[in-house]
């Protein structure tokens, strides 16, 4: 899935961002993208990722905030 396209299918607002570009803390081989909590309305989003059949992964960093991994 490409960046505009998964863009377009979460809610309005959200910060989607390259894992590539985030800090070795949040690196993931089976990843491509990230999503921050504290960048995007987590119940939304997990809703409109579970309606459009997106595999993702919560997790929590070393700040003990949530994150998503799509």
């Amino acid at each position: 899935m490409t960046y505009n396209n998964l863009l377009s299918k979460l809610p309005p607002h959200s910060e989607l961002h390259y894992l590539s570009d985030a800090d070795s803390e949040y690196q993931s081989i089976k990843h491509k993208f990230i999503l921050f909590s504290y960048t995007t309305d987590m119940p939304e989003t997990i809703s409109a990722l579970k309606s459009n059949n997106i595999n993702y992964t919560i997790k929590t960093d070393s700040f003990d905030l949530d994150y998503i991994l799509i």
